[in-house]
């Protein structure tokens, strides 16, 4: 991401965070106005819910450590599968993969049954 859209971004986000602030000044308000508008807000604030199940598949541990970082949607299809390297002292980092790795990480988790095996018994 480039500087000028993380800081657009940045304001964007301190924007929204501080309106969520007034909302919940108003939830806490003792003017019973206030209070229902507050929670009015919060049930039109989002747009949209989505939900994103996260497998972490571990690999190896100590040092070094790798793991799959395994996102399904929440019809339960892989939206993607990163490849994670950390080592003593350090915090998970994701790994750049080529379109063949991609490829190949991509047909060895669905080798693993994870969808069935996992997913379904929620």
């Amino acid at each position: 991401m480039d500087n000028k859209t993380k800081k657009e971004g940045q304001e964007y986000s301190n924007n929204i965070i501080d309106s969520m602030e007034a909302t919940l000044n108003k939830l806490v308000s003792e003017d019973d106005n206030e209070h229902e508008e507050a929670v009015e807000e919060i049930a039109n604030f989002g747009l949209s819910v989505s939900k994103q199940t996260i497998i972490d598949y571990l690999i190896s541990t100590g040092g070094p450590a790798y793991k799959l970082r395994i996102i399904f949607n929440e019809d339960k299809e892989i939206t993607s599968i990163k490849p994670q390297y950390h080592d003593w002292g350090t915090y998970w980092e994701t790994m750049e993969t080529t379109s063949k790795q991609e490829e190949i990480l991509r047909d060895f988790v669905l080798n693993l049954y994870l969808e069935e095996t996992i997913l379904l018994s929620e």
